[in-house]
């Protein structure tokens, strides 16, 4: 196990705990059967370098990849529209969010499937990750334009701009609400702070200068690691010092997507080589420790995992790949779901209780799938 301190040991205890990012200064149908649902989600109108981790991952026993299965989809909505590109549960399950390349946002009711709000900034590039904060009050939709958009019962209450002007890439809330991290194409990660009712920008940018472009970013459940997935096959780690530490995909492939186990000390990532490692990282408020890699889920049939996320209990994974197919598992692959019409699966979530699994797709639907 490594151990990385921050450098400023000379500072004062309330410096040291200060974290890294804080600075000094369309056509809606919806079908419900059996009490589950399937929507449809068409288009509408300078940093140090970082303290690497060893990268030599233990393969976890993996028996042959089990044959997919279609039954388990609940219901199904068949209309001709583009694909979902992110989706996202609110923390009590009631409403149930999506993105796609037009700009449009949209939010469902989950106990109906009724279509709760759609939203669409005219100035968009395109919806690349949706989030809801902890009182599900806001809903962040980060956009290809350099923006991130909050919006509260399909008003736009505050729109956050990129610093860098870069598209944003992927966005998330801490568990409580008090802060909101993006990462951009250009490789930056912003964190702005809630104050007085609004997100202002905490600091300077956090960057690596080999980044390829940050892909996804994730708080860990206490709020003391921001994760950063980026292009360059990296894992960013950062706490209170400026310096990150660096966890490295053993095949040299872009991390597409990560995510923290709950109640654990483990971080998730899926690649484009179609792999799914586990870390072994924490924090004790000021220093980073990681451990070994293990190999969680491979299949040689895959065209690259494109979403993981963790299920709320029970640490079952699933990755979205861009086969078509989900795997899931904890420490090997023991279920394929597979998309009976997909181009691909690209964005995955579970519902809070870990009942239910969205999964939108290439083909523009979001399918929900039952989970025991």
């Amino acid at each position: 196990m490594s151990q990385n301190s921050s450098k400023d040991d000379k500072g004062s205890r309330a410096d040291r705990n200060t974290p890294a990012w804080i600075g000094a200064g369309a056509v809606i149908v919806a079908a419900v059967i059996g009490g589950v649902f399937l929507l449809l989600a068409g288009r509408g109108a300078g940093s140090a370098s970082p303290t690497e981790t060893p990268s030599t991952p233990k393969v976890s026993a993996s028996p042959a990849v089990p044959s997919p299965s279609t039954g388990a989809v609940s219901n199904l909505i068949a209309l001709p529209s583009p694909g979902v590109d992110t989706v996202a549960y609110s923390s009590d399950g009631k409403y149930l969010a999506a993105g796609n390349s037009n700009g449009a946002v949209r939010v469902w009711r989950t106990h109906s499937g009724q279509l709760a709000n759609s939203m669409t900034d005219q100035a968009s590039k395109g919806v690349t990750s949706v989030a809801f904060n902890v009182g599900n009050t806001l809903l962040a939709a980060a956009d290809a334009n350099g923006h991130v958009y909050l919006w509260a019962g399909g008003s736009l209450m505050q729109s956050l701009a990129d610093p860098s002007g870069s598209s944003v890439r992927s966005v998330a809330f801490s568990s409580d609400g008090k802060f909101l991290a993006m990462g951009d194409a250009h490789g930056s990660i912003y964190v702005w702070q809630l104050t007085d009712g609004r997100y202002s920008l905490a600091g300077p940018a956090m960057a690596d200068p080999d980044s390829e472009g940050v892909t996804s970013v994730a708080f860990n459940p206490d709020n003391t690691l921001l994760a950063a997935g980026d292009a360059n096959g990296h894992i960013y780690l950062w706490v209170h010092s400026p310096v990150p530490t660096r966890l490295t995909d053993p095949s040299g492939s872009a991390i597409r997507s990560l995510a923290f186990i709950p109640g654990t000390e483990f971080v998730v990532a899926g690649d484009a080589n179609g792999k799914v490692y586990e870390w072994t990282a924490s924090s004790n408020g000021i220093n980073v420790s990681t451990s070994g890699i293990t190999t969680l889920m491979t299949d040689p049939n895959s065209k690259g995992i494109d979403s993981v996320v963790v299920k709320p209990a029970g640490r079952v994974i699933a990755a979205a790949d861009a086969n078509g197919h989900i795997y899931l598992g904890v420490h090997s692959i023991t279920q394929v779901l597979s998309d009976p019409v997909s181009n691909g699966v690209l964005a995955v979530a579970f519902s809070p209780g870990g009942k239910y699994l969205a999964a939108g797709d290439a083909n523009g639907h979001i399918y929900l799938w039952p989970i025991p």
